[in-house]
């Protein structure tokens, strides 16, 4: 279930606000660039204003490209930004934990940020492991443990944050293959405080009800931890071979038969 639900929020303000969105959304480029990936669908979960849905679509020309979210006045910002896509991305209003897609229909699943808006990691797996095609990939961005440590006793609400070890336990237990995880991290200082609260309130991060009368300075920056996490669903029973003649055997699989023969 999302509880982003109950967060007023203004597409535009978001966008101005959304610093640390578009840093991270750089990195995870530059990562999927090092993938060999030739994806016919993908689909961008918790696309918000739609701009990493554009810049995907921009890395694969040849992809059909889905930006999805749960918010109404989100998805009318994205397919506002995006008119000039000619038809390569379509947006869609729906719930990242209820995709309305069959099974083992996308091929690239993205989910940026999305995970700490939301209360069920386990029940978004597995509808994420359900519409993955096999060897179809999940790329995430998560907060971790350390994500406003400045700010917990001034606030009301502070999104989710998981251990990076947790999910990477976790996406093994809903069925992926051989998780990858690695952390992050990005201070962001300010010298005007008001500019401060305005981004926190409008990204989400804080509530308007949160502690106006900050008087620490050390509490006029914010710490990210960020995690960044991929995986694969799995391959059919007998791995077989992919186009180019390889196939993708899971490290798991492979550590059970040694033990076995062991």
């Amino acid at each position: 279930m999302s509880f982003s639900k109950n967060i007023q929020w203004s597409p535009s303000d978001y966008a101005d606000a959304s610093v640390l969105s578009r840093e991270v959304g750089e990195e995870i480029l530059s990562r999927l660039a090092w993938m060999t990936l030739k994806p016919e669908v993908i689909v961008d979960a918790g696309c918000g204003t739609g701009e990493m849905s554009a810049r995907l679509q921009a890395c694969y020309p040849d992809a059909r490209v889905i930006a999805l979210d749960i918010s109404e006045p989100m998805i009318t910002y994205a397919k506002q930004q995006m008119q000039s896509a000619s038809g390569k991305i379509s947006c869609l209003q729906a719930d990242a934990g209820c995709l309305p897609f069959a099974d083992q229909s996308v091929d690239f699943l993205f989910a940026h940020l999305l995970l700490p808006w939301h209360e069920d990691h386990s029940r978004l797996f597995r509808e994420w492991r359900r519409v993955l095609r096999p060897d179809g990939l999940l790329f995430f961005t998560v907060l971790g443990p350390d994500t406003l440590r400045e700010w917990e006793k001034h606030t009301v609400l502070i999104p989710s944050k998981m251990d990076m070890h947790d999910m990477g336990d976790l996406l093994l237990k809903e069925g992926f293959a051989d998780p990858v995880l690695d952390v992050d991290y990005f201070t962001v200082r300010y010298k005007d405080k008001d500019k401060m609260m305005r981004e926190l309130c409008a990204s989400g991060m804080l509530m308007l009800e949160a502690k106006r009368d900050i008087t620490d300075e050390y509490a006029w920056q914010v710490t990210y931890e960020v995690v960044y996490g991929h995986s694969f669903a799995p391959l059919a029973t007998g791995y077989a071979a992919q186009p180019d003649g390889t196939a993708r055997v899971p490290l798991a699989s492979l550590k059970k038969k040694l033990i076995a023969k062991d």
